[in-house]
């Protein structure tokens, strides 16, 4: 298990160059080149695991197909979140073996020969590694794309801040420099709650337009 901590910002589709071209990203070392994820999420036709604040995901990438179960965390404030998180290679059928919170694995797996797929994000990646001071390591995610549930879509523009090395303090700081010349805004809706809206005909809200 890992502890994702991360600082969600959302921005105008107009806003892309902008952020690109911020002194603090721009001279920021790249991670390889800008890559598509294909992420499948699924659930049961009910959405248990909805009604349980768990997420499972699986995301085509470079190197192969990974798993991903995600827990809720408390609601989100100025775009921050707290989770824990287990990824596991995909070998062609879900493994809830290594999920150590015993809540959320005996639901899978009592709910895993129903599951099915629900919604789809995919999206472009730019991933660029800031070490605002000696002891802290930021990865700054620009993620542009969909949320598609069936005929359904809504567009994602955000800019992740996930913490490597370092204290939250380090996402907040960075965050707020950006934002005294950048149109980015907290976004407190992950895309998964986003997707969820979708099938469920709910209300998306959302700062991208």
């Amino acid at each position: 298990m890992s502890i994702e901590i991360e600082l969600k910002l959302s921005f105008p589709a107009a806003a892309l160059p902008e952020i690109t071209h911020h002194p603090l990203i721009a001279f920021a070392p790249h991670e390889g080149e800008p890559e598509t994820l294909d992420n499948t999420y699924f659930d049961t036709p009910s959405l248990a695991l909805k009604a349980h604040g768990i997420a499972l995901r699986l995301r085509q990438q470079t190197g192969g197909m990974v798993q991903t179960v995600k827990c809720s965390a408390a609601q989100p404030i100025n775009g921050l979140t707290r989770r824990p998180e287990w990824e596991t290679p995909w070998r062609g059928h879900f493994d809830f073996s290594g999920v150590t919170d015993a809540d959320a694995a005996a639901l899978l797996m009592r709910v895993q020969n129903d599951l099915v797929p629900v919604f789809i994000t995919r999206f472009l990646r730019d991933v660029r590694h800031i070490r605002p001071r000696p002891g802290a390591h930021i990865l700054a995610m620009i993620d542009t794309g969909l949320i598609e549930a069936g005929e359904n879509k809504v567009p994602i523009h955000e800019l992740e801040l996930e913490l490597v090395e370092g204290n939250e303090d380090d996402l907040v700081r960075l965050a707020e420099e950006l934002r005294k010349t950048l149109p980015l805004m907290f976004e407190n809706v992950s895309k998964a709650q986003r997707g969820y809206r979708l099938v469920t005909n709910g209300h998306i809200e959302t700062n991208a337009t």
